[in-house]
């Protein structure tokens, strides 16, 4: 199935690419190198730290195979956090994660399992089911349309892709006036899904969504104050991501390890003081704006981390 659809992405993707990046300027991704195999899993939980920053207890909700559960309490136990105070005073502390695990090819047979990301907040993480749900219990759209004044026409799925059976997303960081225009937006990183390979002709699909994506993010008019603020800063953050799905397709990675080919990730020049905001193709679970709220939780090594 995977030859099967390579050799339909060749065919009916290879040629009219290469026609059109021939046509058009330089897409913002070019530099970022050729796409990456990995698999990726996303891991929920809570956590609660001390005074001292030291994790004292945790939870974790996602059902895992008991190796992999094994491995997250190992990373968890590993970390330490900055003080959290209250008026001043620091105090024990709750904060729910969600982190992504990524594993690569090591040999023929054998993967090297890491951390690829994690995040923190004040309330739980929501799968993708449980975000839909939480839609149809509000009987409204997603904020990525309610939070819009204007939308322009979202892009289609390439003809290739969608033949091919290839599911995709991009995320873009978005840095917004405070009227709710877009005053710069950048590709974060994207992804094709349930495909194998790492030639060109991947690298030159995911970037024809890029493409198509940003176009379409940067004509969005949001609602005045959408997004978050940034320190000294008068412009707000968000995240935008686009999922192109095949029907009947299920892209949820919670506790199941999904194939992505994927670029590496590129990190926007108003988030590069700003770790805790970074966000990349793999973290989201499908869902609408993200406002990439700065989270109170932090790491004490949260500095030295890297996109």
């Amino acid at each position: 199935m995977m030859k099967q659809s390579m050799m339909a992405l060749a065919l009916m993707l290879g040629c009219p690419v290469a026609m059109t990046q021939a046509k058009e300027p330089a897409l913002v991704t070019n530099d970022r190198g050729l796409t990456e195999s990995v698999m990726t899993m996303q891991v929920r939980g809570d956590l609660t730290f001390g005074t001292d920053g030291v994790v004292k207890e945790h939870h974790i909700t996602t059902k895992l195979d008991p190796k992999i559960a094994a491995y997250v309490d190992e990373v968890i136990g590993k970390w330490k956090f900055r003080p959290y105070r209250q008026d001043g005073v620091a105090v024990n502390a709750k904060t729910y994660f969600l982190m992504t695990l990524a594993a690569r090819a090591k040999g023929s047979e054998n993967y090297e399992l890491t951390l690829d990301s994690r995040h923190f907040g004040d309330k739980p993480f929501m799968t993708r089911e449980e975000r839909q749900k939480e839609d149809e219990a509000k009987s409204s759209r997603k904020c990525v349309t309610e939070c819009m004044v204007f939308e322009p026409r979202r892009p289609g799925y390439p003809v290739g892709l969608m033949m091919a059976g290839v599911g995709g997303g991009v995320i873009v960081h978005l840095y917004l006036n405070p009227d709710g225009s877009v005053a710069d937006a950048v590709v974060g990183q994207s992804a094709l899904y349930n495909i194998r390979g790492g030639d060109k002709v991947l690298d030159d699909a995911r970037k024809l969504l890029e493409k198509s994506v940003l176009r379409y993010a940067k004509q969005i008019r949001f609602t005045p104050g959408t997004g978050s603020p940034l320190v000294g800063d008068n412009h707000l953050v968000g995240a935008l991501p686009v999922e192109f799905r095949i029907e009947g397709m299920n892209l949820d990675n919670d506790g199941v390890w999904r194939l992505e080919q994927r670029g590496k990730a590129n990190l926007a020049s108003w988030l590069v003081n700003d770790p805790d905001r970074w966000v990349g193709v793999s973290d989201t679970a499908g869902g609408g704006f993200i406002a990439m709220n700065s989270s109170p939780y932090k790491l004490a090594s949260e500095e030295a981390r890297t996109p």
